[in-house]
């Protein structure tokens, strides 16, 4: 999966980077993130220029994650925690945790969506609690681009730095890619089995109570 990734970021350059982030905000397990490192290695010969890539990938995961923050701004919260109740094992968050990330939003406001860039899940779910809140969406794209963008930097000069002072470790940048990807999807996995586990004990010491 990580070879055509790969191959549409040197077909299209910036815009598929974009694209691919995008991807990887509206699929999680999706490992598109992981060609900010390889963009940066090729910055070291030419092909890519650092602040563009962080660019590219600060604008397509600040759009990608519009998916989660727009259904979240149109029904607010009340209507979109309930939505959860009812079909959130999908996506394995539960309505208790987007009432807390709310509430810590709430506190933080837009700088959360800022500092939550570079972790995994969190920043997807900040995306919820960013939209029941009706911070603007201007906003939020300005915090989500910045934050992402930081990030992406960070990323692509790791993988500059591979390129110029240690060669031996880009071998191990596209098995490295694969096995993150693989890790991500067994870690949704696992987490979906649980949630709908423990949603099934809770339903079920439900129905003993009432007996």
């Amino acid at each position: 999966m990580t070879e055509w990734i790969v191959q549409i970021v040197q077909q299209f350059g910036y815009p598929g980077i974009f694209l691919m982030l995008v991807l990887a905000r509206v699929l999680p397990p999706v490992p598109a993130e992981t060609v900010i490192p390889l963009a940066g290695m090729g910055a070291a010969t030419g092909e890519f220029n650092l602040l563009l890539v962080a660019l590219a990938a600060g604008l397509g995961s600040a759009v990608g994650e519009l998916v989660w923050y727009l259904p979240a701004h149109w029904m607010g919260r009340e209507r979109f925690e309930a939505f959860l109740r009812c079909h959130g094992h999908w996506l394995t968050v539960k309505p208790e945790q987007v009432h807390r990330a709310t509430e810590w939003f709430a506190r933080c406001g837009g700088v959360a969506v800022l500092l939550c860039q570079p972790l995994p899940g969190l920043r997807t779910l900040i995306s919820v609690p960013a939209g029941a809140c009706g911070l603007p969406v201007a906003v939020f794209l300005v915090y989500a681009t910045a934050g992402a963008a930081l990030w992406s930097l960070v990323l692509a000069t790791t993988g500059y730095l591979v390129r110029v002072g240690f060669p031996w470790i880009a071998d191990w940048m596209v098995p490295g890619a694969l096995a993150l990807f693989i890790l991500l999807l067994a870690a949704y996995v696992l987490r979906l089995v649980r949630h709908r586990r423990a949603s099934r004990l809770a339903k079920d010491a439900a129905l003993r109570g009432g007996e």
